[in-house]
């Protein structure tokens, strides 16, 4: 049941999280700005995520618990957002930390540009213990953050989004098919009817944690993105994309690129992020050689099939990677 609207809502998703819940939830709880509701989507936990869920929301009105049997993130989010009535919506993960300021720093903002659809911070990076590994790069200014996102060079940290109701309404909200960079493929669809951005300042903490959310394996999170990608290119092209396809292969990924019209160019990009972000010449050269024989011969795929031949590590540089080296995109994409 919907509780009497408020000016923003924020949606969490978790499971299994009570390593840091307890401390996480707080920083959300200790904000000050706009009046706020928590909604929390307890996504079939088997840990003590429950118990910490109800002695919050018994300590705090504003906190509501809404339990599911496992379902994935997407659609534990999906659900969250069913449960609210902010017209913002700001995201936060049940192991990070929102730092003080942030929710009336980006409220505010919103207020001040109302072309804006979604705005994220620039965060910190830390580890399991909580110490700072690095500063997270964060694009400013909407056309900045839309090459950004085009071009694989940075995405926004999911955690630290706040988003206009209307406009994630507008583009049909999450989409459950993507069990893994389903905040890229949201970004891009709202990166083409909207404006996004980040405020300059460190207003989030983003954990580097091998057990958190939900700890899917880094090149699923890539293919993924891959598809978001294709998808937005297809829609520029043809203006829809093959979701429904997608949805039908229900997570089978080889079946769906075996029938997905532009087959060539997934393949090159998988290709091309799997060589950036795990650094493994033999998949990616896998991948790159459908690319190649679907007929998307391209000077970049050539180039790459050649080179990941020769077993080398990525030719561009410092790779694709989660955390400390994440000057290149991506690095929060998918993070479930």
């Amino acid at each position: 049941m919907i509780s009497a609207p408020v000016p923003l809502s924020v949606v969490i998703a978790v499971r299994n999280g009570s390593a840091y819940l307890a401390e996480s939830l707080r920083t959300v709880l200790d904000q000050e700005g706009p009046p706020f509701e928590v909604v929390v989507v307890d996504d079939g936990s088997t840990d003590a995520t429950p118990s910490i869920l109800a002695d919050l929301a018994r300590g705090d009105a504003r906190i509501r618990v809404v339990t599911q049997e496992t379902q994935g993130f997407t659609r534990a989010l999906s659900q969250a957002i069913r449960h609210t009535s902010g017209e913002m919506l700001a995201r936060h993960d049940a192991d990070d930390v929102s730092l003080p300021g942030r929710f009336r720093r980006q409220f505010d903002f919103m207020c001040a540009h109302p072309r804006l659809a979604a705005v994220g911070t620039a965060a910190e990076v830390i580890d399991e213990r909580g110490s700072s590994v690095s500063r997270f790069p964060a694009s400013h200014g909407p056309e900045a953050v839309r090459r950004s996102l085009l071009t694989l060079r940075a995405t926004p940290v999911h955690g630290s989004m706040m988003i206009r109701r209307e406009a994630l309404e507008a583009v049909g909200g999450y989409r459950s098919a993507f069990a893994a960079a389903q905040d890229y493929d949201l970004w891009l669809r709202l990166a083409e009817r909207y404006d996004l951005d980040n405020v300059p300042e460190v207003l989030y903490r983003w954990r580097i944690n091998p057990g958190g959310v939900y700890g899917r394996r880094r090149a699923e999170q890539l293919q993924y993105a891959g598809i978001a990608l294709a998808f937005a290119r297809e829609r520029e092209r043809f203006g829809h994309d093959s979701y429904p396809l997608l949805e039908e292969c229900r997570g089978n990924l080889g079946e769906f690129a075996s029938r997905y019209l532009l087959a060539g160019p997934l393949e090159g990009l998988w290709g091309e992020l799997l060589y950036r972000g795990v650094n493994d010449p033999r998949l990616a050269r896998t991948h790159l050689w459908r690319a190649v024989r679907a007929g998307a011969v391209t000077p970049k795929t050539v180039g790459l099939l050649a080179w990941s031949a020769l077993r080398l590590p990525w030719p561009g540089g410092r790779p694709l990677t989660v955390g400390p080296a994440a000057d290149e995109g991506l690095s929060s994409a998918g993070r479930s």
